[in-house]
């Protein structure tokens, strides 16, 4: 652990971030951790880490690249072979986040056979600013309790057609693999999943959850179907996140998007949301049932 948190160095910095990642680590359970080494001869030279997550997703972390002691053609190979094998063990991705500037990272990732998903945008909205949502007499919302999760699933998919948010995803998990991560992130909260009707017929989604440590919560995941695209739908379900997350004492709203999501970008900059942070998502797939999956339409 302390190789993966900081190669042979052994300064406090190191010491810390070691502890920090074996208390991470403790918190999946042995069963969602897996944790490898390399060594050459008697002497470590790589650290490799996946947590698994719900959704058959993991996350991938690995000594510095540049770390005294770490050799980067070993640590690569170390990231290709433990991705390999979780991905033959269940899981149909594995990803690492980067900072942009990571070049070094960037290479031994690709040299390990994993790809960009893309850049990840995180923004963040004061809710004493959001803007107030209005009573739209075309909209019908009705939350979790109130809808079968196979309509959640379908009204899912139904928004991934033509979706510029990683599509690269397209076909790698089904919807309810996809449910199943959005409930793992924070605390899931029934009341605030919504699906939307626009005069009668399903047109889009919204689900909220908050944070397990302090009183933001985050827009997990909003898509709207194609054929009601271009008419307010998802400026109606930010303003109604908004207003019942500022309505339950929640100070703040977060959100990861796509770079490349021009559309959502526009939107969420006009509802006050903020830029915090930047991530490159790199992954492995799980490719042996793509096309399975890509024929119902799924991600």
């Amino acid at each position: 652990m302390r190789f993966l948190a900081g190669g042979s160095c052994r300064d406090a910095i190191a010491e810390v971030r070691a502890a920090a990642l074996d208390r991470l680590a403790r918190c999946y359970g042995e069963a969602l951790r897996r944790l490898w080494w390399a060594r050459r001869g008697r002497r470590c030279v790589a650290s490799a880490m996946i947590l698994e997550s719900a959704g058959r997703t993991g996350m991938l972390l690995y000594s510095p690249v540049s770390a005294r002691g770490v050799e980067a053609d070993a640590l690569a190979s170390l990231a290709e072979r433990i991705a390999q094998e979780a991905l033959r063990g269940g899981l149909c991705l594995v990803q690492a986040l980067l900072l942009p500037d990571a070049a070094e990272d960037v290479a031994m990732l690709q040299s390990a056979g994993f790809g960009q998903l893309a850049e990840l945008i995180y923004m963040r909205l004061d809710l004493t600013e959001a803007l107030a949502a209005g009573d739209d007499p075309q909209l019908t919302w009705r939350h979790y309790q109130q809808f079968d999760p196979a309509e959640l699933a379908e009204a899912i998919t139904a928004t991934y057609e033509g979706s510029l948010d990683c599509p690269a995803l397209c076909g790698v998990r089904r919807a309810s693999e996809a449910i199943a991560g959005h409930k793992a992130t924070g605390i899931f909260r029934p009341q605030t999943w919504w699906i939307v009707a626009m005069d009668g017929s399903p047109a889009g989604c919204v689900l909220l959850n908050d944070s397990k440590t302090d009183d933001v919560c985050e827009l997990v995941y909003l898509g709207v179907a194609r054929s009601f695209r271009g008419r307010g739908l998802g400026r109606a379900m930010v303003r109604r996140a908004a207003s019942e997350a500022r309505a339950r004492g929640r100070t703040a709203m977060t959100l990861a998007v796509d770079s490349q999501n021009v559309y959502a970008r526009r939107l969420y900059e006009a509802e006050g949301f903020r830029v915090t942070d930047r991530r490159l998502a790199y992954a492995m797939l799980d490719r042996s049932e793509r096309s399975e999956r890509a024929s119902e339409g799924l991600k």
